[in-house]
């Protein structure tokens, strides 16, 4: 038996043992954008959970100028939601009105706390006098229970609507908040699902007299999803019948397609389950990246295929790929995740497609070479490319904004603004992390942490702000007690003397365990046992925290830690460019190293000053330069190494990928089209540079 089919028997072992082991432990798909690049450690955890936490429930909202119409459409479209995926969040208020009455003398509100802290009981029986013969005043209890209104003050300091229905401008809302099941959550497909049902139920419900929105991360990612989706089917439509007319025309037959897909295929296939083996799960984003694949095996098939002759190409196949796969490995060594199963993806997909064509091709019948694309490009050509890089260098300016790369409609802004307007939360919120060695303790450094907020008039929400720490609940009972000491007996006139002495009989304190199970909604506070959150609106002075409390501004730190992979990529190019100089060097001599490099450097450099012309530039134009490297090397190789066969398999596999690059980035989601855009302007722009700067001796 020959040695070549002995090789080829071996490899399809390889590849059925390879394909074997991920079917018996196949690997998961990962959607969440942040995990990508937040990997390493509890704080990168911390940050995507928190995250997480708040970017998996969606809002019902409710507007019509007729409030019975309104109560009975809510009600209705309630009725209709799915239960087992999402909980519609409802606090019971007369549950929770009910605990707090039991325990109403360990109660404070923050300022009648600071009050009585202060001595000022006359500012405190004047606030209650005031509002005990105010005509629209209210109270929670009767004057025998609450006459100095301190527990009244304390549920109205919690906030919140207790009857759900808010008036603006003349219209009623009220809104559903619906709370996604953990299965949903981690599910994009189901929830893509549940989000068109409701979807459904919002158009059925909208009408002249009433309106329905929905809000929540969610919904964005449904239309974005939808729309990209339609979009990219219509692109692999319209890719595949160009492709297809294109092989038609110059070979005159379609059966030349078989062995490019099978090797396509076979490249994705194999890059897939390596990854899958070696990470616990594969994100959706390397799949992206990972397209690279489909332009080098079509690359690499034509340029056999047009030769029939593997002895004529096996040199610049080898070169190309070892060059390629030597950048790609660069990737792994990064420490970021995305990048690292983007260089194991690709890397391993490259050499399965390098090793279909090397052992496998020659069993193919030959095809007859045409050498019909040949250009002749002038030289004048680089002083504008030179031009846009001086301008787009000087220019130069990188967004790290994750939002930057998602426009929501009209309508979805307009309804996330319309509950930021109803709800009074406005967008910029932020996080504080509290760490404590139990329940008690963390509630105790909340209360700390909230002092401070107080005082430098931040709003915040917090599990303390519902439920106080038993040293919280003690101190207000120490100062309620003072209270009474001194100012009841000024309140003679509507208390007997039974009233006042009932007043003063005091409940225990209540354990923080007991006020979790009572009052609905405030587990959602906790990350763990030992970690809780506070949420803080309009936080610009995180350096008053003390004691080690952590703050986290989501936007902010997500952009930072975006800038971080973006600043790791950038000083990975250099490397990268010096290794491939030194292969292609050792190779093909320095002499020479340089012709085949620059054009791809040129390329990059051109495609990312081009953008910088126009707007900013953000972390995957600059992976897109990546992408650019390998085709671009393969350009360049074979442009030097390769028979006059060679350009028409370059040109082929160059127009092709450009055309389908280009289609994606007349989509609607920004990051497909700015990445779409950048890769069709790198490569054209790279093969006309290898034409220009290498010319075959």
């Amino acid at each position: 038996m020959k040695k070549i089919n002995i090789l080829r028997i071996l490899f399809v072992i390889f590849l059925g043992l390879i394909v074997f082991l991920t079917l018996t432990n196949p690997g998961k798909t990962e959607t969440n954008l942040l995990k990508a690049f937040f990997s390493n450690g509890a704080e990168d955890e911390l940050l995507v959970n928190l995250s997480g936490k708040y970017s998996s429930n969606i809002n019902v909202i409710f507007e019509s100028e007729n409030i019975e119409l309104l109560e009975k459409t809510k009600e209705d479209f309630e009725k209709n939601i799915n239960t087992s995926s999402f909980k519609i969040e409802q606090t019971d208020f007369q549950k929770t009105l009910n605990f707090y009455k039991k325990y109403k003398n360990n109660l404070l509100s923050y300022d009648d706390y600071n009050l009585l802290k202060s001595g000022e009981y006359d500012k405190i029986t004047e606030n209650a006098v005031n509002s005990l013969y105010n005509p629209f005043g209210f109270s929670f209890l009767p004057v025998e229970e609450d006459p100095f209104m301190l527990f009244t003050d304390f549920i109205v300091s919690l906030g919140g609507n207790a009857g759900g229905t808010n008036s603006i401008g003349g219209k009623y809302y009220e809104i559903t908040n619906l709370k996604a099941d953990d299965h949903l959550a981690l599910s994009p497909s189901l929830m893509n699902k549940e989000v068109k049902n409701l979807i459904e139920l919002q158009k059925y419900y909208t009408n002249r007299e009433l309106n329905v929105y929905l809000t929540g991360t969610p919904v964005h990612t449904y239309y974005a999803s939808q729309s990209s989706m339609n979009e990219i089917n219509w692109i692999c439509v319209i890719s595949t019948i160009f492709v297809a007319g294109l092989v038609l025309w110059y070979f005159r037959s379609l059966k030349i397609l078989l062995p490019i897909l099978t090797s396509l295929a076979a490249g994705m296939g194999i890059g897939y389950c390596t990854t899958s083996l070696i990470f616990k799960s594969i994100h959706i984003l390397t799949f992206v990246f990972s397209t690279t694949l489909i332009g080098i095996c079509v690359d690499y098939s034509l340029h056999y295929l047009m030769e029939s002759d593997i002895k004529k190409v096996i040199k610049s196949l080898t070169v190309s790929m070892l060059s390629t796969v030597c950048a790609l490995l660069m990737l792994a060594l990064s420490g970021i995740e995305l990048l690292k199963q983007i260089a194991i993806f690709t890397s391993a997909g490259l050499i399965t497609v390098y090793l279909i064509v090397v052992l496998f091709y020659e069993l193919l019948p030959p095809q007859a070479s045409k050498q019909i694309f040949h250009f002749k490009i002038s030289k004048k050509i680089l002083i504008v490319i030179f031009l846009v890089i001086a301008a787009g260098m000087l220019k130069l300016n990188f967004s790290d904004d994750i939002r930057d790369m998602y426009r929501p409609s009209k309508d979805m802004m307009r309804a996330e603004k319309l509950y930021q307007d109803i709800t009074g939360r406005n967008s910029n919120t932020s996080f504080v992390v509290v760490e404590g060695n139990n329940l008690e303790n963390i509630l105790e450094k909340e209360e700390q942490t909230a002092q401070k907020l107080k005082e430098h008039n931040i709003s915040y929400y917090s599990m303390s702000r519902f439920i106080p720490s038993e040293k919280r609940q003690s101190e207000n009972s120490a100062l309620i007690k003072n209270l009474y000491d001194k100012k009841l007996p000024a309140f003679s006139e509507l208390l007997t003397k039974e009233e006042q002495v009932n007043l003063k009989i005091f409940p225990k304190t209540f354990a923080p365990q007991e006020g979790l199970e009572n009052i609905h909604g405030l587990d959602e506070f906790l990350i763990d046992e030992n970690h809780s959150i506070m949420i803080v609106y309009d936080f610009q002075t995180p350096e008053i925290l003390e004691g080690g409390i952590k703050y986290i501004n989501l936007p902010s730190d997500i952009s930072a830690g975006i800038k971080q992979v973006r600043i790791v990529c950038l000083e990975i190019l250099i490397p990268i460019f010096v290794i491939l100089y030194v292969i292609l060097g050792i190779i093909f001599s320095f002499r020479n190293a340089h012709k085949i490099i620059i054009p791809s450097v040129l390329a990059s450099a051109f495609a990312i000053s081009s953008v910088s012309l126009f707007g900013d530039v953000n972390l995957f134009h600059i992976l897109a330069i990546f992408l650019i490297t390998g085709f671009g090397l393969d350009y360049s190789v074979f442009r030097f190494n390769g028979s006059k066969n060679s350009n028409d398999a370059v040109f082929i596999s160059c127009i092709t990928t450009v055309f389908s690059f280009g289609l994606l980035a007349l989509t609607s989601f920004k990051l497909i089209s700015s990445l779409g855009f950048v890769l069709a302007l790198g490569l054209l722009s790279s093969y006309i540079l290898s034409i220009v700067l290498i010319s075959k001796d």
